[in-house]
């Protein structure tokens, strides 16, 4: 895993972004928009990318990234620039150029349960899309190769409410350095949960080196992936 000392220029740019949806308008060809989406119905001739952004969907018609490229369920940060809009009743919102694209490293979830590490991480944001839930974190370190995952733990039941425990685990892999090192990962929930129908409450623990005491726990609710 690839870590950075700094944001590279298309995560600080995205940082700095602040347009939305409705912001977007036919004929930008010169205007460029960044945001976290996933890569589907991939094929030699058809890409589409569904944006985390309310699952705005992109039908790739222009691209200076080669198809071959993207992979089904790739997570990506795109920029891109809006050719027209969508006619009514078209299973995608734009017509789109991708001008550059990063692949999110993506990892699988876990489900066997065993301990990948307990080194301090940092979460500095999380999100569900997709099917998917992706961190944005630090850890400190140097440039050697570190492990993220996430680790499905043995079930329990609090205050009578079930809810799947998982944790955040990271793997320094022996590297002792100093400096902050801020990456993503995105996993794949729909593939550690593919017989959840309904709403699945997840309860996420990780090593957090701000907290005193040691543990962090997120608690959010995963909703099965609907077709882009």
């Amino acid at each position: 895993m690839k870590f950075f000392r700094k944001q590279s220029l298309l995560l600080l740019a995205l940082a700095l972004a602040t347009s939305c949806v409705d912001e977007r308008r036919t004929g930008e060809h010169e205007k460029f928009f960044l945001a976290y989406g996933t890569a589907e119905s991939v094929s030699e001739r058809d890409l589409l990318i569904v944006l985390d952004d309310k699952d705005t969907t992109l039908l790739v018609t222009e691209s200076t990234v080669p198809l071959g490229f993207f992979r089904n369920d790739m997570r990506l940060i795109v920029d891109y620039s809006i050719v027209e809009k969508a006619p009514p009743g078209q299973p995608f919102h734009y017509r789109a150029r991708v001008n550059q694209v990063k692949e999110i490293n993506t990892v699988e979830v876990n489900v066997d349960g065993n301990n990948a590490g307990n080194d301090p991480i940092a979460v500095e944001s999380y999100w569900l899309a997709r099917g998917f839930i992706t961190f944005k974190y630090r850890v400190r370190g140097t440039t050697l190769t570190h492990a993220v995952n996430l680790t499905l733990l043995p079930s329990v039941l609090e205050d009578d409410e079930p809810f799947v425990p998982l944790e955040l685990q990271h793997d320094a892999s022996g590297d002792t350095g100093n400096e902050t090192l801020t990456d993503l990962v995105s996993f794949p929930l729909y593939k550690a949960f593919p017989s959840a129908t309904g709403p699945t409450k997840l309860r996420i623990s990780y090593n957090d080196p701000e907290k005193q005491g040691g543990k962090t726990t997120i608690e959010i609710t995963y909703y099965p992936r609907e077709p882009a």
